[in-house]
């Protein structure tokens, strides 16, 4: 594989040598073939830290989702559902990623993936 930058892009891509896929942004990536057999890991980066009364809960969640939302951002719109709405909190924050992406980027979106659990 190569690491290149493409004119205009902010960031440098993984792709295949001489190809114009799979151009990915990243350096670790669960479940993609094409980026394992040219660089990528999956072998995640693992931090841990104590959980505290003033956490209420942990949100995961992928580029897509932090391109155009801001950690309070995202923090706020899940903390107004509580834990009995979780389901909701992690929809609407990835609706509210996809409609983001579709007014900064027009028609493309980049992946929206989040997890929400409560403490």
């Amino acid at each position: 594989g190569e690491v290149r930058k493409i004119p205009g892009d902010l960031v440098h891509r993984i792709f295949v040598r001489e190809m114009h896929y799979p151009g990915l942004a990243m350096s670790r990536s669960l479940g993609d073939l094409e980026a394992h057999k040219v660089g990528c890991v999956a072998t995640p980066e693992v931090v841990s830290m104590k959980i505290t009364q003033d956490m209420k809960f942990v949100l995961v969640a992928s580029d897509g989702v932090w391109e155009f939302i801001t950690t309070q951002e995202a923090v706020d719109l899940v903390g107004k559902y509580g834990p009995s709405r979780v389901q909701a909190a992690t929809e609407e924050l990835c609706t509210e990623a996809y409609k983001r992406w579709l007014r900064e980027e027009g028609d493309v979106v980049d992946d929206i993936t989040a997890v929400v659990v409560w403490l």
